[in-house]
């Protein structure tokens, strides 16, 4: 059993850690792709987004860099309750209260970037294209596998914290009975 829980102190640490890199690399990434719009379209990162016909409006980039960066708000402060969890984890506290609420709150972050991803891809076309000329603006709609399995994870992953939620408090409920 000790090395059970040795493993999991293992990973939970290491798993810590790359929370904490992509933490900082998430955003770093997002001023990238704006500081450098049509470097990150050759490199096929923004590839979401409809051409462009000449160079992108000041306004788009600024608004589209605004967009961009609170969906990877949501991305970081998930990010940020799971590297919680992983804390937590380390030290074996996997089923408390903190741990299972900290789990529960990255799947809530994850639940609610799932479902304003595809609509916000649709304003985000209409924004980039916007300094297009009349006729070659774009709006684009689309629902692909991966909105699906993402969507689809993030109810598994919500259902799961629920689960354990629960399952902590009839823990508690027991342990004061006994």
């Amino acid at each position: 059993m000790t090395k059970n829980i040795e493993r999991v102190s293992k990973v939970s640490k290491r798993m810590q850690g790359f929370c904490t890199v992509l933490m900082w690399l998430i955003p770093l990434f997002i001023i990238y792709v704006w500081l450098d719009y049509q470097g990150a379209r050759d490199l096929g990162i923004a590839h979401k987004f409809p051409t462009i016909v000449g160079e992108p409006l000041l306004g788009s980039l600024i608004v589209g860099f605004i967009i961009s960066a609170l969906m990877s708000s949501l991305i970081v402060g998930g990010i940020y309750h799971l590297r919680s969890f992983f804390e937590l984890s380390k030290d074996g506290n996997i089923f408390s209260n903190d741990g299972v609420g900290a789990f529960y709150k990255f799947s809530k972050y994850i639940v609610i970037f799932s479902f304003i991803t595809m609509p916000v891809n649709t304003l985000m076309s209409v924004i980039m294209s916007w300094g297009n000329p009349v006729g070659q603006r774009e709006i684009t709609l689309s629902f692909q596998a991966y909105d699906l399995a993402l969507i689809f994870l993030s109810l598994v992953l919500f259902t799961v914290s629920l689960v354990m939620k629960e399952s902590v408090l009839i823990a508690e409920e027991n342990a004061q009975i006994i």
